[in-house]
């Protein structure tokens, strides 16, 4: 009789361990299916468009109650701040690359680089990390993070102008200072 509890514990215990083995295997597989992987990819041009639009009413549909965005300047903010601004990028062009899609559940998680252009100066180059969430049959965009992968292109050019500028109102100044007395002593 032991020996038949004995074996039905380690059915019991095995039975267990494949189903909590193959529960957990399933939940972490985050490769997308094809037809997912499309969806997603719509739904990401989608918000990039609503965004550059500055399409007020379409942005309320489509971002979740619970967005939350971590912004390439170190500003956070929920969506009822974020919709405060929103507008902001009205006019600018993006292109995006180096994309990378997970799934988990009804979790998606979108990362890659985007270069955001200004009539077509590069504003800004960032690495982001989207999060969507599919609930109530529609996937809701809840997550934003970026970070900056460097200066602007015309940034250096910038500094150097205002450099020079700098430098020619001190050389100005000095040069000045050194005139008066000379022309006082005359």
């Amino acid at each position: 009789m032991s020996k038949l509890k004995s074996l039905s514990q380690k059915v019991f215990f095995l039975t267990l361990f494949f189903t909590g083995i193959t529960i957990n295997t399933f939940g972490q597989d985050s490769t997308p299916s094809d037809s997912l992987t499309k969806v997603l990819i719509n739904k990401e041009a989608e918000m990039f468009q609503v965004i550059l639009t500055g399409d007020r009413t379409a942005a309320e549909k489509m971002i979740g109650q619970d967005y939350v965005t971590i912004n390439a300047d170190g500003v956070m903010e929920n969506k009822i701040e974020m919709m405060k601004t929103f507008g902001k990028f009205k006019g600018a062009t993006t292109t995006l690359s180096d994309k990378r899609i997970r799934t988990y559940g009804n979790l998606a998680i979108i990362t890659g680089s985007a270069k955001f252009y200004i009539k077509s100066i590069l504003a800004a180059k960032v690495f982001y990390t989207e999060t969507w969430v599919y609930r109530n049959h529609e996937w809701y965009f809840t997550g934003w993070q970026g970070t900056m992968t460097g200066l602007p292109s015309y940034d250096p050019i910038i500094f150097t102008i205002l450099g020079l500028i700098l430098l020619y109102f001190i050389t100005r100044l000095i040069v000045r200072k050194i005139r008066k007395p000379k022309l006082a002593m005359a």
